[in-house]
């Protein structure tokens, strides 16, 4: 179904909804002091039997910008790089997998405070390494493929270094 629309689903009952699921993510993952938006409400609307729409409410986060959209302007210091990796190493000390872990889903504030959003599909998953491992490799695979799609893109091997270093410290 989601081939054909992109804005609606098979239903199978509410909890099992996209945006409750993300909303009560999102619940848990601020209980637990992580930096993600304050969710405020989601929306479900059945359409026909089968199927629904959605939408999650979320608090704006003040003062952060999409990291793309500074790699597409500016470079990243290092003590910032340090800080994305040491920011997820909490997301995943705590089990949390983030099924479209790229640039556009980290927010970086003035502070160089980081914060992640678009939980949409992720999930808490068991302390195995396998799954952080290939969630970094995803993080690494959107940075090279926006370095290849643009030539402005400030992101260096170094970058991810820095980024790994914060992650193991």
């Amino acid at each position: 179904m989601q081939k054909i629309s992109k804005d609606r689903f098979v239903y199978t009952g509410l909890e099992k909804t996209r945006s409750i699921a993300e909303l009560k993510m999102l619940e848990q993952m601020r209980e637990l002091a992580l930096p993600v938006p304050k969710p405020l409400a989601a929306r479900v609307e059945r359409v026909g039997l089968l199927q629904y729409r959605n939408d999650i409410l979320i608090e704006t986060i003040p003062g952060t910008k999409d990291g793309f959209k500074i790699l597409k302007k500016n470079k990243l210091s290092s003590k910032t790089w340090f800080n994305i990796g040491t920011t997820i190493r909490r997301f995943h000390d705590q089990g949390v997998f983030h099924s479209d872990l790229n640039i556009h889903n980290i927010l970086i504030d003035k502070n160089d405070c980081i914060h992640v959003i678009d939980f949409d599909r992720c999930e808490f998953r068991n302390q195995a390494d396998d799954w952080k491992k290939q969630n970094l490799q995803r993080l690494q695979r959107s940075l090279l493929k926006e370095k290849g799609l643009h030539s402005d893109f400030n992101y260096t091997t170094k970058d991810w270094q820095q980024l790994m270093a914060g992650y193991n410290s």
